[in-house]
């Protein structure tokens, strides 16, 4: 989970997520069909992902490619 200064409201960490995928997304990918707006964020030797699926749940991982997956349900039917 994110956290900064000891906040740790979840709900606090998925507005700042959503507004960087909303509002700096800096790529956008597909996937089955579907576009997903990214947000990448650095330094560049640990680059990081950010995404919003279609249930309104923040998405973050090292991968563009498994941020994707997850974005689309697919690991869901998986884990």
């Amino acid at each position: 989970m994110l956290q900064s200064r000891g906040e740790q409201n979840p709900d606090f960490w998925k507005e700042i997520a959503t507004a960087l995928v909303d509002n700096k997304n800096n790529t956008e990918t597909s996937r089955n069909g579907m576009t997903i707006k990214i947000f990448q964020g650095r330094p560049p030797h640990e680059p990081f992902f950010i995404a919003i699926n279609n249930r309104d749940q923040v998405i973050i991982g090292p991968n563009k490619k498994t941020i994707t997956i997850y974005v689309v349900g697919e690991l869901e039917v998986l884990m």
